[in-house]
């Protein structure tokens, strides 16, 4: 049974890390080109790849709160089980738990009425989407971390 924890553990870390990094170096930048970038706000090819890159980011917290729940909870058991590092494994994936909830509930909500409210050019967005961006590179560095630490099994 330890075997199956730790590898639940390792796989939805590296799940979650894998589809981190594949967001923020190539689904968005791909959605959100220069191009579109420097068109004028509300012209309806810039309007669809904020609406995307918000639909992926929205997808992506969820992915990443489930995944982090899944972690969590084979690092306990495994402590439970008498691993001794997996208590501290538990850390990093809970710690990226709650940079997703800051994403999901407080963060990307307010970008998303800035933009209904035509607001994107107020410094308040500008702040948001640097708020969102650090959630993801915290994420990014949390999961690495989670990696780093993760519990194995005793050999034998």
């Amino acid at each position: 049974m330890t075997r199956v924890c730790a590898y639940l553990y390792r796989l939805a870390a590296g799940l979650m890390l894998g589809a981190q990094v594949y967001f923020a170096a190539v689904a968005a930048p791909a959605a959100f080109s220069r191009e579109v970038a420097a068109l004028p706000a509300g012209s309806p090819a810039r309007t669809a790849a904020a609406n995307l890159v918000g639909a992926q980011l929205a997808s992506l917290d969820r992915m990443t709160l489930l995944f982090c729940a899944i972690a969590a909870l084979a690092a306990i058991a495994l402590a439970r089980m008498g691993i001794a590092s997996a208590r501290a494994a538990a850390v990093p994936v809970l710690l990226t738990g709650l940079c997703a909830l800051a994403s999901s509930e407080w963060v990307t909500p307010r970008i998303h009425a800035l933009r209904a409210a035509a607001r994107a050019q107020l410094p308040e967005f500008g702040r948001l989407h640097a708020v969102s961006t650090a959630l993801v590179g915290a994420e990014i560095v949390l999961l690495l971390i989670a990696l780093w630490v993760a519990p194995a099994p005793a050999k034998g």
